[in-house]
């Protein structure tokens, strides 16, 4: 995946984790002819905003990876 996938993917997520911590289950309507709405586990999600965020770090588009090497420093030997 690209950074700017990974990106867009981590922001459902903590979208998704946002949504649970407001509330894990409902119920609208009453008795059989109501709807229930149960939502992702909370660690499930949280587990894979981590994983996100380490694929993130490791992305090789990333723009601190870029920037990081792009300073490296070279020393040269003059040859005599």
């Amino acid at each position: 995946m690209t950074y700017a996938q990974l990106i867009a993917r981590l922001t459902q997520y903590l979208e998704a984790e946002s949504a649970v911590l407001q509330g894990q289950e409902y119920q609208v309507g009453q008795g059989g002819g109501g709807r229930r709405l149960r939502r992702a586990d909370l660690a499930d999600i949280r587990a894979e905003i981590g994983n996100i965020n380490a694929q993130i770090a490791a992305a090789p588009d990333n723009p601190a990876n870029i920037a990081a090497r792009s300073r490296r420093i070279r020393y040269l030997r003059p040859m005599c």
